[in-house]
């Protein structure tokens, strides 16, 4: 008599030995055998003693995977993301730039990591996110490394390039990846925590600001560089692209809970249907939108804190007030995300609640007159920066689907360089001709307002879960 299976690979663990002593190992189809009778006493239906279920062994890999993923992310944000912020007067200083022609860089370095996104995710969606963490470590270290050797302005473009691709090797597509694959129940929280790394950075700024006072900003650059060699690759080789790569189910489930939860076969849109749809551009809207914030204040939050008349020292303090906060918009953004969710509410809602918090943000900014009014900022733009990061996969994954995820995820990047290239230019700019960023940030808050009802544009489908999730059941039924 057949052996009662859920799927293939509980199939391929299970023997059993018939009373004549004879193996039959013949699997059945899942959906009759989710309606077989519990076996009685241990043994399959017939005689057939089953070989025990896999069961969770530990802690799921895919939290050390997560941990290794944070530990990149605490690097890079502290040493260059944030860090940079640190030595970018000093080299203007050194070779005479404007500030408006620094941020340049940023007119330089979104395009390229933008336009590569697509292409890095089609290649982790080919070949696993492992490979693509890896290089892109390597260029993130060898990209800030060469800023040391820096003598003209073509180079500071090409070490931002360098460490832009580096990014979204890891960072951007990679990391997206492998944790919507890895998991299901958890993926808001698990996405949350993952980009949290670079939330504990912020204090660690600090050290950069040491760093340049002490040795100047080539010797910085290259230590910082170089530690982001022997400290990554090894986060890096943590990351596996699949839980099958383990043998192991999304979230660390057993095989029946996966076939309690109806054994999902995920579908989705190919990326050029994504592209033809209505959501994809809102989505690609309101996100591009919300990056402004980051990315203007990105490079330009200690220069406006000192021309407001804070020393560095405490612009570096709201910068880590910031990053700290952003932990909670990370993870409570990515459980809220998985909450609402589970209860079928309108997940519009994120977006357009963090439109409203940077709106906010940036207006108690551009009329701070104390240092406790800066605290309120950090705050405020900390919630909505943190948020956005979860919030913008478990929607793509929502909407769209898995098989195509990684190019879509890039795509959805690319979509928001230019939010991402005007906003640190426009501040810039307004700072060369007014001699301070005053109009340039109000004009990014009245950019989020406009922003906010666009967010209910998008079209969710009905129910909760993914709407391309399919039981394998009703799979075989249908081609039956």
């Amino acid at each position: 008599m057949a052996v009662p299976v859920r799927d293939p690979a509980t199939a391929a663990r299970l023997a059993a030995l018939t009373h004549d002593g004879m193996q039959d190992l013949m699997p059945r189809p899942a959906a009759l055998a989710a309606s077989a009778a519990p076996p009685v006493d241990g043994a399959a239906p017939g005689g057939v003693a089953a070989a025990p279920p896999r069961r969770r062994r530990g802690l799921f890999y895919g939290w050390y995977m997560i941990a290794g993923m944070m530990g990149i992310h605490w690097y890079v944000s502290a040493s260059f993301v944030y860090g940079f912020g640190v030595l970018f007067v000093p080299i203007l200083e050194t070779f005479g730039w404007s500030r408006s022609i620094g941020s340049l860089t940023a007119l330089f370095m979104q395009p390229v990591g933008g336009a590569v996104g697509p292409l890095i995710g089609a290649f982790v969606d080919r070949h696993g996110a492992r490979p693509a963490a890896i290089g892109g470590v390597v260029m993130i270290g060898l990209g800030i490394m060469s800023l040391a050797f820096m003598q003209s302005l073509w180079m500071l473009f090409a070490s931002f390039s360098l460490v832009s691709i580096g990014m979204s090797s890891t960072m951007g597509v990679g990391f997206n990846t492998a944790i919507v694959n890895w998991f299901r129940r958890q993926r808001g929280k698990a996405l949350g925590i993952g980009f949290s790394g670079g939330a504990l950075s912020g204090p660690f700024v600090v050290i950069v600001v040491w760093l340049e006072a002490t040795y100047g900003w080539r010797e910085s650059a290259f230590i910082l560089g170089l530690g982001m060699l022997l400290f990554g690759l090894p986060c890096a080789m943590l990351i596996r692209s699949k839980p099958a790569d383990k043998g192991l189910n999304p979230d660390g489930d057993t095989d029946e809970e996966v076939v309690a939860m109806g054994s999902p076969v995920e579908g989705g849109m190919t990326s050029g249907q994504a592209l033809k749809d209505r959501n994809f551009w809102v989505l690609a809207l309101i996100y591009g939108v919300l990056s402004t914030g980051i990315s203007g204040f990105m490079l330009h939050q200690i220069p406006y804190l000192v021309s407001l008349g804070f020393s560095r020292e405490a612009g570096a303090f709201s910068l880590a007030v910031m990053t700290l906060v952003s932990l909670l918009g990370r993870v409570l953004g990515g459980m809220l995300m998985d909450f609402l969710s589970r209860r079928d509410f309108d997940l519009r809602i994120v977006p357009a609640l963090l439109l409203a918090i940077q709106m906010s943000s940036l207006l108690v900014v551009a009329y701070a007159t104390s240092y406790w009014q800066i605290v309120i900022f950090a705050s405020l733009f900390g919630i909505s920066f943190g948020g956005m990061i979860p919030s913008r996969p478990v929607l793509v994954g929502r909407l769209f689907g898995l098989p195509s995820f990684g190019t879509i995820q890039g795509l959805t990047n690319f979509t928001s360089v230019p939010f991402a290239v005007l906003a640190p230019m426009i501040l810039g700019l307004f700072f060369d001709i007014q001699g301070t960023y005053f109009t340039g940030v109000l004009f990014l808050a009245a950019l989020s307002g406009i922003a906010i009802p666009v967010a209910f544009l998008l079209r969710l489908p009905r129910g909760s879960g993914n709407p391309f999730l399919q039981t394998q059941g009703a799979e075989e039924s249908r081609a039956g």
